[in-house]
């Protein structure tokens, strides 16, 4: 049975990918929080997904040596102890989208940091799903003020959406380098407060986040509509 480490277990992502390993039961799992041993649980592991890089863009931006420690320089730690084994990436969309800021910088600094012809590097956008506590789909839920244009678009997907194509990279040797995972197409943010009869407003650049090819099998953006009706209930 292959023995997957996941580091960053307890993380919003991370956690819903050991939720994922455990309902399949086809893999042995060693989840990694910040508190174990990490070189043990890569030793013994066949596959390493790294999703414990900070997702706190405006952290990033007020303190870029702290996000380049937390995400760089632990990223080069991993892909270190995994030289011998395949490592998948947690990376995002803003690595490709946010080359002017910290926080898109430092994650693409990541990707390079592990690319190769074994590895996977996984962008993920905007998500929704329970435990999620930060970013502009709860800012608009709860009223507060957006900091990103109204005209951004966000291709929001369920993280349990992104968690099982993430799964299934495991034992997928074919699918490798960059793989950007979202909703089909995107929705303008600007629309969704309106949908919600939020009283948010917003400020910033343009933050369009939307997967360059999605998925086939790639869920309606508007689903996030229902999950945030639901929450608002």
């Amino acid at each position: 049975m292959i023995k997957v480490a996941v580091v960053g277990s307890n993380g919003f992502v991370g956690s819903e990918i050991c939720n994922e390993i455990r309902k399949l039961g086809s893999y042995s799992l060693i989840p990694v929080t910040r508190n174990d041993n990490l070189q043990k649980a890569v030793h013994m592991a066949d596959v390493v997904i790294h999703a414990a890089n900070p997702a706190k863009r405006f952290f990033a931006e007020q303190h870029p040596e702290k996000d380049f420690i937390a995400s760089v320089e632990k990223t080069s730690v991993i892909r270190d102890l995994c030289r011998s084994k395949r490592l998948i990436l947690i990376s995002s969309i803003s690595a490709r989208t946010q080359l002017d800021s910290v926080y898109g910088r430092n994650r693409r600094s990541c990707e390079l940091i592990v690319h190769s012809d074994n590895n996977s590097i996984v962008r993920l956008g905007p998500m929704y799903g329970a435990g999620k506590s930060i970013g502009a789909l709860n800012d608009i839920i709860n009223n507060r003020k957006v900091y990103v244009a109204a005209t951004t678009e966000y291709a929001f997907v369920d993280v349990a959406y992104n968690a099982k194509k993430i799964v299934s990279l495991i034992s997928n040797n074919d699918n490798k380098g960059i793989i950007e995972i979202g909703a089909k197409a995107g929705l303008c943010l600007e629309s969704l407060r309106s949908i919600l009869n939020s009283t948010s407003t917003f400020e910033g650049a343009d933050d369009t986040q939307i997967p360059l090819k999605p998925a086939d099998d790639a869920p309606d953006v508007n689903d996030v509509i229902l999950f945030a009706k639901s929450v608002m209930k």
